[in-house]
């Protein structure tokens, strides 16, 4: 299993999964422990009682309704989606659509009528400011960000 978060891993036991892509003979199950691997966690999962069974979700990922998993998981970070996004150059560039969640930074897919979608990557050079009060993300663009070309 690789971890996605910091939490004890122990705080999953008792877990209700599903597995995806579900193979044949199983779909879901409850995590009944973890211990420490060689190569990370190591679960056992209910229903999962041979080498076979293990052999047919190795690699698959396991999902868990949001309302179930530990509260320590969420952070009350807002969400960007929605905000306007003005760059200091040239102006309103569009609304914030979705965000890539990549290894090195989150890249917010921008949307508008001038310059179409626009992919801009949160860091540090970027993004100036966000005011959730007004609802307004500020951005310096680096070159290239935009097609020139349309820049009007």
């Amino acid at each position: 299993m690789k971890a996605l978060t910091d939490l004890p891993l122990d705080a999953f036991v008792g877990l209700h999964v599903w597995i995806a892509p579900p193979p044949a003979t199983m779909r879901e199950g409850d995590i009944v422990s973890v211990r420490p691997g060689p190569k990370g966690p190591l679960l056992t999962i209910s229903g999962v009682d041979d080498l076979s069974s293990a052999t047919t979700i190795a690699g698959r990922t396991l999902m868990a309704r949001p309302e179930d998993l530990p509260d320590e998981i969420f952070i009350d970070e807002p969400d960007p989606v929605g905000l306007e996004v003005v760059d200091v150059e040239r102006g309103l560039l569009g609304i914030v659509t979705d965000v890539i969640i990549t290894g090195a930074n989150d890249v917010w897919v921008i949307e508008g009528d001038t310059y179409g979608e626009v992919l801009i990557p949160i860091i540090d050079e970027v993004l100036l400011d966000v005011d959730f009060d007004e609802n307004l993300a500020t951005i310096r663009l680096l070159p290239g960000l935009i097609d020139e070309v349309n820049d009007r």
